[in-house]
């Protein structure tokens, strides 16, 4: 009867031994969920700039080209007041820009001129031919408009004679003054015939179309990572025009969306034969940004929790418990990052920790934040283990843990700085920098977890020959 009364003393002794030094916890574990498959970072409006600097050379080159042969034509003796006046104007040499201030420039336009005056009284009149050269010369004011064109506006500014029309009675008679009467009527009818000319010859939207297809393009930033850049532009702006030496100057600015896509080659758009019109604006933003993504593998960011924690030992209420973590996992759960912890000690089994996972920029790693027990590990622990509630541990936890993701963010910048000044056509390139890294958000997908961070910089598009 002793005996019996002693085993069950023993059994009793032995049952309330384990639940005051190893109670259990086995508490149902956060549902395993992801809120993505595929990151696609949010879309950033940027503006990308495009300076150019058109040389006068260019544009005389330009108006060569658009102006030959003959540019001006009276075939009438009756027209401008009976003026008994016809004549035809052949450009003799290049035309050539003189000076230039803001937006207007000077050019002079060396012409060849055949002419008949008639010359007479009484009823009488006499036609004589009349060959002479000068130099026309006028202002004009460069602009472009929203469709795109080339628009001038130009103003006579006088001439200067090559050789003076005269006519030969027996003896030379000059005519000069006669003829630049005439001249100084029929200026301001060059000077429209040349704006004619270059509204129908001359537009720099094709340069502008290339700008466009060229900026469509996605570029890959990371091949290990499978990350692609894409812009998508939604209008183009423009400062007004202004002149340096010989130089007409400007800065465009394409307004776009840019994205930060993993996977395959995001689709690009087709080629498109036109574009948006032109804002005139009075300044051009150069605040480019672009998301960055870095990868970690849950794979690798369980390694990184396992060397941290496995091992660690905890006590609470000045020693009275002790546990010890001998395992551990990552996972995700919707928006939170679960840390899973099997323990040893007081108490045995498993706990889990979220918290919200988010870029550091000081450490730069991927911390929790707002960490605790998870609701179902809570209600386990208010019965078996409240001491366990103190937060000294999650505090730890939280503290301790972190995914050093600074390499891959510089890997990354580098490669976007790579694609950033990257001539993608000839003529057509890239060039910009990344000043400042700032912190967007973190991703959970069912194999990684992914960081973004926003990439603050200028990037430029300049194409030759614009």
């Amino acid at each position: 009867m002793k005996s019996k009364f002693i085993a069950v003393f023993l059994i009793v002794f032995i049952s309330f031994s384990f639940n005051v030094k190893g109670q259990k916890a086995v508490p149902e574990a956060p549902i395993e969920k992801y809120l993505q498959d595929t990151v696609h970072v949010q879309k950033i409006p940027s503006t990308i700039s495009i300076p150019f600097d058109i040389s006068m050379n260019d544009i005389e080159k330009q108006i060569n080209t658009t102006v030959t042969g003959l540019i001006y034509e009276d075939n009438s003796y009756t027209d401008d007041n009976n003026d008994n006046f016809k004549c035809k104007v052949w450009k003799k040499a290049n035309i050539v820009i003189t000076a230039a201030t803001n937006d207007v420039f000077d050019f002079t336009v060396p012409i060849k001129v055949w002419a008949e005056k008639g010359i007479g009284a009484f009823g009488i009149m006499r036609y004589i031919p009349l060959d002479f050269e000068m130099n026309l010369k006028f202002s004009t004011k460069f602009t472009i408009k929203p469709d795109w064109s080339v628009q001038t506006f130009t103003t006579p500014n006088g001439y200067d004679w090559i050789t003076k029309p005269k006519v030969n009675v027996g003896f030379d008679v000059p005519l000069d003054f006669i003829v630049g009467k005439i001249i100084d009527n029929n200026h301001a009818k060059f000077a429209k015939t040349l704006d004619d000319a270059v509204a129908k010859n001359m537009s720099i939207k094709p340069y502008v179309v290339q700008a466009w297809n060229a900026a469509l393009q996605p570029y890959l930033v990371s091949e290990e990572f499978h990350t692609w850049v894409k812009i998508t532009p939604l209008e183009i702006s423009m400062i007004p025009l202004t002149t340096s030496g010989r130089n007409i100057k400007s800065i465009m600015g394409i307004k776009a969306y840019t994205e930060t896509l993993t996977g395959n080659r995001p689709f690009a758009p087709f080629v498109v034969s036109s574009v948006p019109n032109l804002k005139i604006v009075t300044g051009i933003p150069n605040d480019f940004q672009v998301g960055l993504m870095s990868d970690v593998l849950f794979t690798e960011a369980a390694a990184v929790a396992k060397s941290k924690f496995i091992g660690q030992k905890y006590e609470f209420q000045e020693g009275k418990y002790k546990i010890e973590i001998i395992d551990i996992d990552v996972f995700g759960s919707n928006e939170y990052l679960v840390i899973k912890a099997d323990i040893i000690g007081n108490l045995k089994g498993s706990i889990y920790i979220k918290g919200i996972p988010v870029y550091d920029p000081i450490k730069k790693m991927v911390v929790l934040s707002n960490s605790q027990f998870d609701i179902k590990t809570k209600n386990i622990l208010v019965k078996a283990a409240a001491w366990l509630l103190e937060g000294k541990m999650v505090k730890m936890i939280q503290d301790e843990y972190g995914l050093p993701v600074d390499e891959l963010i510089t890997y990354a910048k580098q490669n976007v700085e790579s694609a950033m000044n990257t001539e993608y056509r000839k003529g057509v390139k890239l060039s910009g920098k990344i000043d400042s890294i700032v912190p967007d958000k973190v991703y959970l997908t069912p194999t990684s977890i992914i960081a973004v961070v926003l990439a603050k910089g200028k990037v430029e598009l300049k194409v030759d020959g614009l």
